[in-house]
């Protein structure tokens, strides 16, 4: 079948749990500081400051994150005990080999997209070790046409995915869960984009929607089956008018 559309699909919290693990991580360390008889909510506020300001310069990632959380620790307690260490080595252990938990209807969705003609690419960014290994871990390899890792996602860096790939903004459809990394990119190109509605956002993701007409919410991938054959169906009589 010849694929003529490509379809964009973000990986953490769109095709597998990723923000759970990353609050699970912060709830820990909280905890921690409170062992050390530190405030929590001071704590807190400085983690998402400091997160906030480290990310223009390292990147998005399990092990910058991580690391800012020692860093803060740093900032309130001049000698850190051995077995806060240990604790803090743990957190970051469980965060980089959480378990890869699938969102419902992963599988099915893209067993039932192979049959479609869309060119299916998991984009994702951050840390490419990390994820590499979650991708692998998904089992996901055999159900999609390529996987692509990139530190950050702009407008320009799908550009060039486009262009490497030979599609074009009206052939190509991205799907996430973040106006900042997936949606906005792909309207300030003229693509169709899909955001998937999560109940946990990190902060830095949020942005006001720039293309809002070229927007669809969707709950979950199996509301997004009935919308691809739409578009399908739309492009075919576009070019049969054309015609």
């Amino acid at each position: 079948m010849e694929k003529t559309y490509l379809l964009v699909l973000d990986a953490d919290d769109t095709l597998w749990e990723s923000a759970v693990f990353f609050r699970r991580a912060e709830e820990d360390f909280l905890a921690l500081a409170e062992a050390l008889g530190l405030p929590a909510e001071l704590v807190r506020e400085t983690v998402r400051r400091r997160d906030m300001e480290r990310l223009p310069v390292t990147g998005y990632g399990a092990v910058p994150y991580t690391d800012t959380l020692e860093a803060v620790l740093r900032e309130f307690v001049n000698d850190i005990p051995e077995w806060v260490r240990r604790s803090l080595a743990d957190i970051r252990m469980c965060l980089l080999n959480h378990p890869i938990l699938l969102l419902p209807g992963v599988n099915e969705f893209l067993k039932s997209v192979s049959g479609m003609p869309f060119f299916t690419v998991v984009y994702t960014m951050g840390e490419e070790i990390h994820q590499l290994d979650k991708f692998r871990r998904s089992g996901l390899k055999g159900l999609v046409d390529a996987f692509e890792i990139v530190s950050d996602k702009t407008s320009e860096k799908l550009r060039r995915l486009m262009n490497s790939l030979g599609y074009t903004m009206d052939r190509t459809i991205v799907v996430g869960n973040s106006p900042r990394s997936d949606v906005n990119p792909a309207t300030g190109l003229g693509c169709r984009a899909f955001l998937l509605r999560r109940p946990y956002m990190w902060e830095a993701e949020l942005e006001e929607f720039e293309n809002p007409e070229l927007i669809t919410e969707i709950g979950d991938l199996a509301e997004l089956l009935p919308l691809l054959t739409d578009l399908q169906n739309e492009h075919v009589s576009s070019n049969e008018n054309l015609a």
